[in-house]
């Protein structure tokens, strides 16, 4: 009886979660029921389509840790350093993900995590990701200030299977605006402006895989090459750019961003 009672809520959130199929309540309903096995501090709703910055769609903040405004900047450029993002572009089947997955081997050593990804999702994420056609996924994603355990990781995954589907079928209910207008830059070169000009596609690619979190003997890997190497061309990429660390190639990256996307809803009022 007692485990019955403790299951309660959960039975309560998903007769609410029935209740706003194909309502403009349905993702916080969602959200509110996943948060009763994991404490997420905050959740984002996204598409990201392939090739082309993404759009939020929704945010839920429960500590403040974020502010929705600083989600904005994701749009406007800090994408291209995000390892779901990349997942996404690179193809990805439906499921649960966790950031640990699919970081770079030095994600969290990196200025993105560092002076952004922290202050704003937190120490952890989750993604529940959908795939709905011609290289369009939409990503569902559990903050944390904490690290997520494995046990929680693990009701999740007990749970994954119908929350995609519930996902799914809101999405086959709720209309669904026309996305808006792309202004941010759709890949790291345009990111980086006219000072992209200045660099090889070597110099670039380098570039983007250190802001990423890649170590120099990932870049290797990823790129075909020596460690050696990508330590010239990081050395000779600093060197245009006239930065002296990943502090500084970072300042430089915010410099260069992007205007932000304007958020749109997939169940408007």
């Amino acid at each position: 009886m007692d485990a019955l009672l403790k299951e309660l809520p959960i039975h309560q959130g998903l007769a609410e979660l029935f209740e706003q199929l194909g309502t403009p309540r349905f993702w916080r309903s969602l959200v509110e029921t996943l948060r009763l096995l994991v404490p997420a501090d905050n959740a984002l709703l996204a598409l990201m389509p392939r090739e082309r910055p993404p759009q939020v769609l929704e945010v839920f903040e429960f500590t403040r840790l974020g502010e929705a405004d600083q989600f904005a900047d994701y749009c406007s450029g800090m994408y291209l350093l995000d390892p779901f993002y990349q997942a996404a572009s690179s193809g990805i089947s439906d499921g649960l993900y966790r950031l640990e997955t699919l970081a770079p081997d030095q994600f969290r050593q990196s200025e993105y995590y560092l002076s952004y990804f922290r202050q704003v999702v937190g120490r952890d994420e989750l993604q529940f990701m959908l795939n709905l056609g011609e290289g369009l996924v939409l990503g569902l994603s559990l903050g944390s200030h904490t690290a997520f355990r494995n046990e929680q990781v693990g009701a999740l995954l007990c749970v994954r299977d119908w929350v995609l589907a519930a996902m799914r079928k809101h999405l086959a209910l709720a209309r669904i605006e026309a996305p808006a207008a792309a202004l941010a830059p759709t890949d790291f070169a345009a990111a980086l402006g006219q000072l992209a000009a200045r660099l090889t596609e070597r110099e670039s690619e380098t570039a983007r895989l250190i802001l990423q979190g890649f170590s120099s003997k990932a870049t290797a890997q990823r790129l075909g090459i020596s460690p050696e190497t990508v330590k010239v061309h990081r050395r000779n990429l600093y060197h245009k750019l006239g930065v002296g660390s990943h502090a500084e190639l970072f300042a430089l990256f915010l410099q260069q961003g992007g205007t932000p996307v304007r958020a749109v809803s997939l169940n408007p009022a």
